[in-house]
């Protein structure tokens, strides 16, 4: 038996290890006929996204306290809502899918871990939007990864009021 790394499970290491796992089980499991829509790529999503929530929103321990993070990024009118008190959605600006295929390219290239951590950290980023706008950017561009896909639909985003504007 192999003695479990002593970090954190949910440290960057330990997660960028288990994605190698997952990446590759994932591509056996494409060679052996299953699809990603049957599952085949679920587990390297799911530990993408907390690696990127360890890599780039320090402090966040789960994707749904997004809203109260200082740091979150809103449409205007997500902000507007979301001040009201109304529900916000959270977006993934690289869909999750193509972001976590283009991530397992990178380990299927042989990219370091600093490469790799690289990657993650330019391409993992949420923001938050109003229902409307969500659905407005999912009709346009749900499945992509694309220089400016919330800037192609007319999205702009600022930060809560106080911590600047982007």
């Amino acid at each position: 038996m192999v003695d479990a790394p002593r970090e954190s499970k949910y440290s960057p290491e330990n997660l960028i290890r288990m994605f190698r796992k997952a990446a590759f089980l994932r591509n056996e499991m494409i060679d052996f006929g299953f699809t990603d829509n049957g599952g085949a790529i679920h587990s390297a999503e799911r530990i993408l996204d907390l690696l990127g929530l360890r890599l780039n929103y320090s402090g966040l321990n789960h994707i749904n306290n997004l809203r109260n993070y200082p740091g979150a990024e809103f449409s205007p009118a997500a902000l507007e809502a979301h001040e009201r008190g109304e529900r916000v959605w959270i977006e993934h600006v690289s869909p999750r899918r193509a972001f976590t295929r283009g991530a397992i390219r990178e380990i299927d290239k042989g990219a370091s871990v600093q490469e790799f951590t690289d990657y993650v950290r330019k391409h993992f980023r949420l923001v938050l939007l109003t229902a409307e706008e969500k659905q407005r950017l999912d009709r346009i561009n749900r499945s992509e990864m694309t220089q400016d896909r919330l800037g192609s639909v007319g999205i702009s985003v600022v930060k809560r009021r106080g911590l600047g504007a982007t």
